[in-house]
């Protein structure tokens, strides 16, 4: 890197003073700037206010106390004489000089008026020499050295004393700088960007400040007589301020906020497949999604659409305030606290710590994951209460406290006792960590308990209600852990069961019935391990495989997708063939009731034999159809129905008394 020289200023090179509108912001397009070599002199005069001083005498007349003010800048007085002034200049300074045209419509002069406005102002920047050096022209960019002021917002514009005489007029103009202003990083090139390329200012000036004064290596502009346009530059990505609607629930619908530095409307896409929405500079405008899920939102500068800011955000959108997570990461150094800051999505990457010690307010920037971790050494004792807040939303902040120096509270949760169905119970899991026994308090009145240094314990509540266990470490009372209780607390659900067998009525062994128990907990969804689901499942569902294989079974609590049963299974299953079905009946086309009519269910297991119990038989009967047969004698018959195929198989049976009906 060069060596970095201190200037030496020499001369007034040339001023441009830039129309601001009512904001302080540039305004753009016609007769908005003028750039002048016509003054004698611009002077600036700080005017400062002190504050107030503390005395303080003792009874013996000796000065006890003594605090001197410290002093403020509260503006920037201007006063620039000019030799030559452009009548398009003077309306600049102060639009209520109204410009004196001729027949032709050109500027000649302008009308002082009696009474002045300070509604907008000027951007005041006045370059000067150096003593150059050869250091000013080492880069490849660079096209001298000048020096450069910037006032970036003047108010005022009056005339001061104009004197005729024998010797030349000079126009004096007056103002003073205000704060507030939108200057930012300004509408022209007059500093030396990454590669030498002329750009304009590389840091923002902030609206708290009166004035910038840097060297640049950019050539000043040439002066013009009369108004020349304010082109409008590229303007930096809009500064987004995301929320979420406050008292909605679930908290779909995002408020959004672009500040696009007077630079115009915007044009929002939700990245949810909605059309763009145009919005105005710094309006508040809202969206509302259909579906949970993450989504990019884009920010693009109308007239510039290639400009663009983006924030990342989940639906539904989490709470909008930050959160601080403390803890004393330095067993060898007690004062030393560490803050984890978290931010929602929703949020920009910045936010500020206030450590509650009067130390300075720092600036932090989270990462990736929305989190960032500081370090933070105190050097009182006491409790501190650490105060974190959006970095683009300040109203939005979180806090907690600390005692310095730190100690290692106990680690410690609350379940319902599983025993007492009435949820009054609890039991307690902690542990000290090698610190010795503690106290238990379960917040219900009564003496503490004392326990051992790691372990459970368990308690019956009285009555129902909100209550707090505080667990103390004995050795050292400031190490202590809250856990917060709501009895009766729920009971869990007992488990979800599934259980799978082969469906008996396919012989194939294909074919697969799921039986799923969810305690009352309402339908599951199956999948059956070969990519097929079935959802809204209560009780059971019969599902088959298309291939042979082993599969896993799994079925899921709908409501609740961390409960789940599974299953294994091998396909075929060895299928238990059943006893055929057989219904006996009267043939309605035989009055005397001697016939009867026999309807069959095997399944697919095919045909089957009737034997008519009267020594009669009928074969090759299908077996999902009928069959009749007329009886000799009146008297009480056994039917017995057997698979043609499978004379192990069990047979199916009925009994009927001829003549049926009578």
């Amino acid at each position: 890197m060069p060596a970095i020289e201190c200037p030496s200023l020499v001369r007034g090179v040339v001023l441009r003073a830039t129309r601001l509108d009512p904001c302080g912001r540039p305004m753009y397009g016609d007769c908005n700037q003028v750039v002048s070599k016509g003054f004698i002199s611009v002077q600036m005069s700080p005017q400062t206010e002190e504050g107030e001083s503390i005395t303080v005498t003792n009874a013996a007349g000796e000065t006890c106390v003594s605090e001197a003010p410290c002093t403020q800048i509260s503006r920037i007085n201007t006063t620039i004489e000019f030799c030559a002034v452009d009548p398009d200049l003077v309306n600049i300074l102060n639009p209520t000089y109204e410009p004196y045209l001729d027949w032709q419509g050109n500027t000649i002069g302008w009308d002082t008026p009696g009474r002045l406005t300070c509604d907008q102002g000027f951007a005041l920047e006045v370059w000067t020499g150096t003593a150059r050096s050869d250091a000013a022209c080492s880069g490849g960019g660079g096209q001298g050295s000048w020096g450069y002021l910037l006032l970036p917002w003047v108010i005022g514009g009056a005339e001061g004393d104009l004197n005729v005489g024998n010797s030349a007029l000079t126009f004096t103009f007056n103002g003073s700088t205000k704060l507030g202003h939108g200057w930012r990083r300004g509408p022209y090139a007059v500093q030396a960007g990454e590669g030498g390329v002329p750009s304009p200012m590389l840091q923002p000036i902030a609206p708290d400040k009166h004035r910038r004064f840097f060297v640049t290596s950019i050539r000043p502009p040439e002066p013009e007589c009369g108004c020349q346009p304010v082109d409008r530059p590229t303007p930096d990505p809009a500064d987004l301020e995301v929320t979420g609607m406050p008292g909605e629930s679930p908290r779909r619908t995002v408020r959004l906020r672009a500040d696009n530095h007077g630079f115009g409307p915007v044009v929002i896409n939700w990245g949810d497949g909605s059309a763009p929405q145009e919005a105005q500079d710094g309006a508040w405008v809202t969206h509302t999604y259909t579906t949970d899920g993450d989504y990019t939102i884009s920010v693009a500068d109308k007239e510039t659409p290639v400009v663009t800011a983006t924030r990342d955000i989940t639906v539904p959108i989490p709470a909008d305030e930050p959160t601080v997570t403390l803890t004393g990461p330095d067993p060898d150094n007690r004062y030393t606290v560490a803050a984890t800051v978290t931010l929602p999505p929703q949020a920009a990457r910045t936010a500020t710590l206030d450590w509650g010690d009067g130390s300075d307010v720092q600036e932090v920037t989270v990462g990736e994951d929305g989190t960032v971790t500081v370090l933070h050494t105190y050097t009182v004792p006491g409790v501190y209460t650490v105060t974190v807040r959006r970095g683009d939303i300040n109203t939005y902040r979180g806090r907690s406290a600390i005692r310095v120096p730190v100690t290692e509270a106990p680690d410690a949760t609350v379940a319902v006792d599983p025993e007492d169905p009435s949820g009054q119970s609890v039991v307690l899991t902690y542990d000290n960590s090698g610190r010795g026994p503690v106290s238990i308090t379960w917040g219900a009145g009564g003496t503490p308990q004392q326990a051992e240094e790691s372990g459970t314990a368990s308690h019956t509540y009285a009555q129902p209600g909100d209550y707090v266990i505080r667990v103390q470490s004995l050795g050292d009372p400031a190490a202590a852990t809250q856990v917060p209780v709501t009895v009766p607390m729920d009971l869990p659900a007992e488990p979800l069961t599934v259980t799978v067998a082969g469906d008996n009525a396919d012989p194939t062994g294909m074919t697969v019935t799921a039986a799923v128990d969810n305690n009352g907990q309402g339908p599951v969804s199956i999948t059956w391990g070969d990519g097929q689901e079935d959802t809204g499942v209560t009780g059971s569902a019969t599902h088959t495989y298309a291939a042979a294989g082993t599969y896993t079974v799994t079925a899921t609590d709908e409501d609740d997708p961390a409960r789940t049963g599974t299953a294994e299974v091998t396909v075929p299953v060895e299928v238990e063939q059943p006893a055929p079905g057989v219904t006996l009946a009267q043939d309605p086309d035989d009055a005397t009731g001697m016939t009867v009519v026999a309807t069959v269910d095997n399944g697919l297991f095919g045909p089957v034999t009737v034997a008519w119990g009267d020594g009669e038989e009928s074969t090759d009967v299908p077996g999902d159809g009928t069959v009749s047969h007329q009886y000799a004698e009146e008297g009480t018959y056994t039917v017995t129905v057997t698979d043609e195929d499978n004379a192990a198989a069990p047979a199916g049976t009925a009994t009927v008394t001829v003549p049926v009906g009578g």
